[in-house]
């Protein structure tokens, strides 16, 4: 039963391994070169379930020592200098000593015999990738190790990066102090970075035998100790104080530590399950970073050329702000293009409503039209002495009667109206021009004799042939009116055009510059929607191979 169990849970280790597989091809497709090398370590060892635990600190700190000690063999150089360039990882198992080299491929060394030589490649960080020592009969076992880091106070660039590297295949972290130097800014900047990316972290404060205690009691220490981290917001699994110098030490933590050792190597498979998992997700953000580095000169130049664009008020940086702008002004820009068009329209309907409305025949038009008509019938005769004469004057006196009545309707209902709506209808559109108004104001329609003979029809009169005389005298006189507000409507509809192309091209400026602002945010957010895709897309493969296991 327990083999059956055990075989179920190693399935689902080779499985989490394939999905980290597939993590490090899609990340190559995007040309990542580094996140998938560490996706392949990460996949090794999550088919071996192995768990590494990491020692981590200064120089000075004697992690080293605490190793050596712990395995109860010295394997591990422990004179406080520089010495590993490279992270040193030591499991059990058969007992060798393999240096992993760039050019050279694997060096086998003999634990035993040949432990200086190994040191010389451990500190020779530019040539050498990693170092691996297994080793019987300490608490470790070949599905657990301990990763020597170099000091994350070295100035040495290849020292940090060492340090970092190895981070993603460390289950647990044992981050190691000098007892004088454990409120070093650097100490809570690492330890929260390690927290922050949900690593298990256990402070050891070694050299303790340094205290002197009546200077302070070791209760007030650890709880200074303890305020430090609280106070940057970090809470470590554990605090262990240690003394490897004198191991009588009434403080001394060192076998509640091994202890602690033991007791992670016993939940091995559990803390290697959430670690592999919170190292892929880490991951990914890693490779999301570098993807962002590779098109950091791209982002660089459009946000340079973004600062060099301005419009007053609006900020460049503000992608909202920029499409609010542009949205408006080419608005603003499409409705002063189709102004002249539309305000001929208005202009041309408050004229027609003007013109329908205008009523020019009364009862008294009808009458003098009546008899207007009547003297236009042939046959139609006055007196019998100068007979002609007489007609001829009579006929010029109704014609008149008719002349006189139409001008007066006209004139009250029409003109007067007319002129003060073709006076106005520029100042809507901040146009002056006196010479239009001008010529508004002495424009005049001509009724004549001449415009009254015009409209006369051959037939019989009837009342209804007098109704429609009038009717087609009325509609002739508003047909002048509305010919000559056509013109003028012509006339106010190009200086409007003259002033509306005067604005556009003022208008174009902004427009330029706004739309090149959201072309390059735009850019910009491609960019970022590039970054979230791939984020995205590794996230659904992690999630499908975490659903299968």
């Amino acid at each position: 039963m327990l083999q059956s169990q055990v075989m179920i849970r190693e399935t689902d280790f080779s499985r989490l391994a394939h999905t980290w597989e597939q993590l490090a091809e899609q990340m190559k497709a995007k040309g990542d070169t580094t996140t998938p090398v560490k996706l392949l370590q990460l996949a090794d060892k999550t088919k071996r379930a192995e768990l590494n635990i990491a020692f981590c600190g200064h120089f000075s700190a004697g992690k080293s020592t605490m190793i050596n000690t712990l395995l109860g063999v010295n394997l591990l150089p422990s004179n406080p200098i520089p010495t590993s360039a490279n992270v040193v990882k030591i499991r059990g198992g058969e007992k060798a000593a393999r240096v992993y080299t760039m050019n050279s491929g694997v060096i086998t060394f003999d634990p035993d015999t040949e432990m200086e030589k190994l040191k010389q490649f451990a500190v020779d960080g530019d040539t050498v990738e990693s170092v691996e020592v297994s080793y019987p009969g300490t608490f470790l076992d070949d599905h657990s190790s301990l990763l020597d880091t170099p000091g994350i106070d070295s100035t040495d660039a290849a020292h940090k990066i060492a340090t970092e590297s190895a981070l993603h295949l460390a289950d647990v972290v044992i981050y190691m102090m000098d007892y004088n130097h454990v409120q070093a800014e650097e100490n809570f900047n690492f330890t929260k970075t390690l927290k922050d990316r949900g690593k298990p972290v256990y402070l050891v404060v070694n050299m303790i035998d340094k205290h002197i205690d009546f200077e302070l009691d070791f209760d007030s220490y650890k709880e200074s100790v303890e305020d430090a981290f609280a106070t940057w917001n970090i809470k470590p699994d554990g605090i262990f104080y240690t003394s490897l110098a004198e191991p009588d030490h009434p403080e001394n933590q060192y076998e509640e530590f091994k202890n602690k050792l033991s007791e992670l190597i016993r939940d091995r498979e559990e803390l290697v399950g959430h670690s592999v998992r919170s190292a892929a997700e880490h991951l990914i953000d890693e490779h999301v970073q570098v993807l962002k580095a590779a098109s950091e000169g791209l982002r660089m130049e459009w946000e340079s050329k973004m600062d060099s664009l301005e419009t007053e008020g609006v900020d460049s940086r503000d992608a909202a702000a920029v499409r609010n702008a542009l949205q408006q002004a080419e608005a603003e820009a499409a409705a002063l293009a189709s102004l002249p068009e539309e305000a001929r329209k208005k202009m041309e309907k408050e004229m027609s409503v003007l013109l329908d409305n205008a009523r020019l025949t009364y009862f008294s038009t009808n009458e003098a039209a009546r008899s207007y008509l009547e003297s236009r019938k042939p046959g139609f005769k006055l007196g019998f002495l100068f007979a002609g004469k007489k007609t001829e004057e009579e006929r010029a006196r109704r014609a008149e009667a008719l002349l006189a009545d139409l001008r007066e309707k006209v004139a009250g209902n029409l003109d007067f109206h007319f002129k003060e709506l073709m006076g106005k209808q520029p100042q809507e559109y901040h146009i002056r021009d006196e010479e239009y108004h001008a010529s508004v104001h002495a424009m005049t329609v001509g009724i004549t004799p001449e415009f009254l003979a015009s409209h006369v029809k051959d037939g019989a009169q009837s009342q209804e042939y007098v109704l429609n005389y009038c009717n087609d005298i009325a509609n002739g006189i508003k047909l002048e009116y509305r010919r000559a507000g056509l013109g003028f409507i012509d006339q106010v509809i190009a200086r409007l055009q003259e002033q509306v192309k005067a604005q556009l091209e003022d208008q174009q400026a902004r427009l330029a510059v706004l739309r090149e602002l959201a072309s390059v945010h735009e850019k910009l957010a491609e960019l970022a929607s590039g970054e979230q895709e791939s984020r995205e897309q590794l996230q659904t493969i992690m999630q499908k191979g975490e659903q299968v296991s």
